[in-house]
This record gives C-alpha cells, structure tokens and sequence, in this order.
C-alpha cells in the first residue's frame, strides 16, 4: 500500500461508506525524553490493531494505516471486538480510495449529498511584501475561517481542506483530525466560545448562525453606506404570527426575510441582503479593505499573541503549520466580530438625542429583556471621567451607571447619522459604549418649558417646584458628599425616570475636590455651560463646589418664574446672575427669593452649602404642608 496521510484517507472511506469512525487513546509508554505513544481505530464497533509512533500524531497515523490495511483486504483484525456492524463494514470495504483528495470537488459533493449551498469567498489580504491571497467557505449556514495561500487556488484548496478536516474531526473523537494535538483542540474550543458569543443558537440547536445583522452594520459602517429594516407585513394569528422585514441599503431595497417574531425576520433578512452583497463585483475588495484595517491595525497585538500562543504547540510537519494558521485566523474571526458588541447584544435601538456630546440610544439588551440607554462618545478623557464619576456613585436622584467597553466603530443607525462624533484630529479614534438607566420621561428643561406654556396658579407651581429642587438638592449633597464636583448643572442635564423622580445626569465635567488644599480649591478648566456658570468658574481656575451652588440657584429661580418668551429670559438673566431678581418674584416668593439670592452671591464662601439647602427646603415642605392642610380644615367647617 502506497505511504500517505492514511488518517485523511481512512476519514474519506468513513464518509463514502457512511461507517462510524472514532479513534481512541491507548496511552503512552516510556521515559518522558523517549515515549512510545498508542492508538486505535474503532470503525463501526469493529476495534483494529493498535497503532504506535514517537507522539500522538505518528501512533494515529499508523493506526490508521493498520485500519486501512484491513479494509482494503477484507481481512478481520486479530484483536476484535465483533459487533452487528462487523458486516457492514466488510462489505463496504470493497471500495478504493483516492490516494490524492481533491478537498474543492470533495466539498462540493459534501454539499449536493446533505443539501446544503457552499460559496467561496475570496478575498486579499496585505502581506510584508506582496498582497496575499485568501479564501474562506460558507456551507450551509456555516461561516469557516479564513485561509491564505501564495495562489488563489492554493488558497481556496486550503480552505476548503480546513472546511473538510473540521467536518470529518466532528465525526471523531478528536478536531481537526491529525492536524491538531490536545493542546490545539482545546485552543479551537476556546475560539468556537467566543464565536458562539455572537452567533444566534438556531431552534433545532443543530447548528450556530452567523449574527447576519451584526455583519451587516459593520459592513455599512466600515463602506460609509446608510442601512435601516423595514416592516413589509405581518399576519397570522396572535398565537402563530409572522413577521416580514426587508433591509434597505443606500435606498437599495433587499429580499424580504421572514420569521416569528421581529428579530429572526430581520435576522433573515440581513442574511439575504448579506448574500445578495456577496454577488457585488467589488465585494473582495470592500471585505479586504475591512478586514485589513481590522485586523493589521486593532488586532495587531492580538496577531502576536496568537503567534506565540500557536509556535508552543506546533509540530515540524506542514499540516501542523497550516491548521495553526487557520486556527490563527479563526482566532482573529472571532475577535473581529465580538468587536460588533452592541449590535450583537442589543436590538430595538432607537436614537434618543444627538450633539457635541456625542449620541444616546434606547436599546433592548436581549439577554435581559430590558431597555438601556447606550450613550455613544469619543473615548477621551472627559469620557472615561463621566464613567469613573458614575461608577463610584449609587444614588436614587442620580442616572444609575451599568457598565461600560470601547469599540473601534461607532454605531450609525441610518443615513441621518452620517455626520459622525469622531474629531477630525482622530486618525484613528476609538468610541465609549456607557450602559445607563434610561429615563424616557423628558428633561428638566422640557418640564419648563411646558409649565411655562400653561396658566396654572402659583402656589400650585411653587408646590411641584419645591419637591423637584428638594430632589436635586439631594442628589448634589450626595455628588459633594464623595468629593466631587458637578459643574454643569442645568435644566437639561436633569431627568425624570420612570417614577417621575429626578435623575441628575451628564458627569462629563465632574471633577474631584482637593482635600489637601487648606482652601479647598484646585486648579481647574474653565468649563461648563455659560448661562449657568458661578463667576469664578468663568474668570478663575481655581473653585469648589460651591459653583454647584450658584447653578443651583439659577435652576430655582427658573422653575418657579414664568418667562412668555426667551426675549424675556435673556434680558432678566443677566440681572439673576448678579442677584437682581423681579419685584414681583420677591413679592410672590419670599422666603425663595431670600434663599435664591444666597446661592448667587458673587463670593463662593457666602453661598450656603448643599446640606444646608437641603434643611431648608425639607423645612418649607413641612411648612407648607401644615398651612395647606389648615386651609382645608378651614375651608371645611
């Protein structure tokens, strides 16, 4: 019998014969410098001649020769165990084998017989000196790894003999049959994890799907292209419906998707698009260049240790190098797509608001079934301080902190989202995802405006404005109570959740007091915005937290005074600022107007601090709640 690789051939007559095949571990005899390692095949129940080498890979190698040997003569082994099967394989045993395996026609008849589709997918990538060659198979609804080669063909031929090992390994007891050792097969188990990660679980659990919808965004995101789903139909019964949803790219309309609910027919419907993408003639060169600027600048690092995890475990045979190179792109593969995070974790996004600040988004995480908002900003330093602020501070009256991870891309839901945060300095910038609670409820500053619009009496005005500033003042004793300074307070950076209760927001100005400093006071920036900057945060580096005060103030006397129009505001404002306040303001709010007018003193240390503020409005609520419910008793008898 001519020499070669028996394993391939013996797992070749396994499949044409449709036999079972597993191959088990005999153990090891020998000194550790000269071990003498064993195996055997056991084909259809039938246990063959054990197989021996200097390591695992030669005993296996042999055992298969062994195996074959039997095979192809009709022969009994000597040592066997005779099951029902021990016919079968007999009678099958007349067939020959090919001693060269054409791994592209192998795949493609592996296609027709389970009825399966199998595309290539060609692609190049950028190597030290040339451009190099690469190509990767989907079967069915399978995405393999990527393969190089110095050709096309080579490529593709190595590509689909990764497709054909991990295929045959999975009908064994061990992956990627004589290509890999322990320590590789645990490596491709910890690499289909992380795949797993993003991949949706199909409902027979046969197989693992492609998040087509994260492969998508990512694809639009990376070619500057504008996509969004839309609903074409439902029906069916409430017990039974069906959703049909179509993905629209650059005005482009894709195949409509089908599925039970929302997310498998958007999920379908990607997937249609993602194959109608594939037709393009310019598809390889769009996929190259993102998976070049993927992989050669945000995975570099990741390259090397790949690199240096794969030369411990690799042999001095070919096979070995080339299974350790595409277990280094599957690698790689997974670290791509798990860059996709938000889109893999969450769906039902929707934007809730955009600026300077950056985007923020009301998202259903599907593991949890909840809504978040997902607030989306160049990770700079004024980011990472909001989310060092947030995660340090457990409040009721502040925006509550989950948790947080950077990507390389930042999500653009449509084309509306085109002008993008990044700076135009950034070369290559990377973006903060911050998990927070969502308060869908309005803004501080949309509740003025709509009272402002209304003709209510004022001392019912005065009654909602005192238990709204009761909350913020709250929530700022807490900000000041753990050493830090908000200094950008403002009807817009205050929101009500879902009880109505105030949520103080936007941290990314928030800054630490310096303890160290007999005065309290250190150098800062001169940040925060304008219309509600205390006077020495405008002229000065150096403040506390009385600047919060002076905010405070301002907040106050603008939740209780009624401006008809922003003419009006403008030209009060100024005077507010230097504790001018309207005649009839003093008339109408006394005890307010004596209050507000403390917390805009132009000096910080005559302002009052939080804790104090907040004995005094909890002071007028009792107050107040004692006159109202003697007006009543009068009213009553």
């Amino acid at each position: 019998m001519d020499t070669g690789n028996y394993v391939a051939k013996l797992n070749e007559y396994s499949q044409k014969t449709r036999s079972k095949l597993r191959y088990e571990d005999r153990g090891s005899v020998g000194a550790d410098h000269n071990k003498t390692f064993t195996q055997r095949v056991v084909f259809n129940g039938v246990v063959y001649p054990d197989g021996v080498g200097k390591n695992k890979k030669e005993a296996k190698l042999d055992a298969a020769r062994r195996a074959l040997d039997c095979l192809l003569h009709n022969e009994q082994p000597d040592s066997v165990d005779t099951t029902e099967n021990a016919a079968e394989a007999s009678t099958a045993s007349g067939h020959q084998i090919t001693d060269d395996i054409n791994y592209i026609c192998w795949l493609n008849q592996y296609g027709q017989r389970n009825r399966v589709t199998v595309k290539a997918v060609e692609s190049t990538k950028l190597g030290p000196n040339s451009t190099v060659q690469c190509c990767s198979f989907v079967v069915g609804e399978k995405v393999y790894p990527v393969v190089s080669g110095k050709t096309k063909r080579e490529a593709k031929e190595e590509a689909a003999k990764l497709v054909y090992d991990v295929i045959n390994g999975s009908k064994t007891t061990e992956t990627a049959g004589e290509n890999c050792n322990h320590t590789s097969d645990q490596l491709t188990e910890e690499i289909n994890q992380n795949i797993s990660e993003i991949s949706v679980i199909s409902n027979n659990n046969s197989f693992k799907e492609t998040n087509f919808i994260g492969l998508v965004n990512h694809y639009c995101q990376k070619t500057n292209h504008s996509h969004k789903f839309m609903e074409v139909n439902r029906c069916g019964p409430a017990h039974n419906p069906q959703f049909f949803y179509r993905l629209v790219i650059d005005n482009k309309e894709y195949p409509v998707g089908e599925g039970k609910n929302k997310q498998e027919a958007k999920q379908n419907a990607a997937q249609l698009a993602w194959s109608a993408l594939q037709e393009q003639s310019d598809w390889d060169s769009k996929v190259s260049n993102i998976f070049s600027s993927l992989l050669c600048l945000s995975l570099f690092s990741t390259r090397d240790s790949c690199e240096s995890s794969l030369q411990s475990m690799s042999t001095s045979t070919s096979e070995s190098v080339v299974l350790s190179s595409s277990l280094m792109d599957a690698m790689l593969l997974s670290t791509f797509l798990t860059l996709c995070r938000f889109t893999s974790e969450f769906d039902s996004i929707e934007r809730l608001g955009k600026g300077g600040f950056g985007r923020v988004y009301k998202a259903r995480e599907k593991l949890l079934d909840k809504y978040y908002a997902i607030k989306i900003v160049n990770c700079k330093e004024k980011a990472l301080r909001e989310v060092k602020a947030l995660s340090d501070l457990s409040h009721q009256h502040i925006i509550r902190y989950y948790v947080c991870w950077v990507e390389d891309s930042e999500y653009k839901q449509d084309i509306t989202d085109s002008d993008s945060v990044q700076s135009v300095s950034d070369s290559s910038p990377q973006y903060l995802y911050i998990k927070m609670e969502l308060c869908e409820t309005g803004t501080l500053q949309n509740w003025i405006r709509n009272r402002n619009k209304m003709t209510q009496q004022d001392s019912k005005r005065r009654e909602d404005v005192l238990t709204i500033a009761q909350q913020i003042v709250s929530g700022v004793v807490y900000i000041h109570s753990n050493n830090l300074l908000h200094r950008d307070l403002k009807p817009a950076n205050i929101m009500f959740g879902r009880d109505r209760t105030v949520k103080i927001g936007d941290f990314g100005l928030v800054t630490a007091e310096n303890h160290e400093d007999d005065s309290n006071l250190m150098k800062r920036t001169k940040t925060g915005t304008k219309s509600y900057m205390a006077p020495e945060q405008k002229s000065k580096t150096t403040y506390d937290h009385k600047v919060d005060i002076f905010a405070l103030g301002l907040i106050y006397f603008e939740l209780l005074w009624k401006f008809s129009t922003g003419h009006e505001k403008a030209m009060m404002w100024e005077n507010a600022r230097h504790q001018i306040l309207p005649k009839e303001f003093a008339q109408t709010f006394p005890q307010e107007n004596h209050l507000i007018k403390l917390m805009l003193c132009e000096r910080p240390e005559d302002r009052p601090k939080a804790l104090i503020l907040k004995g005094k409005l909890e002071e007028w609520t009792q107050m107040f709640g004692e006159e109202k419910n003697m007006l009543l008793e009068s009213v009553t008898v």
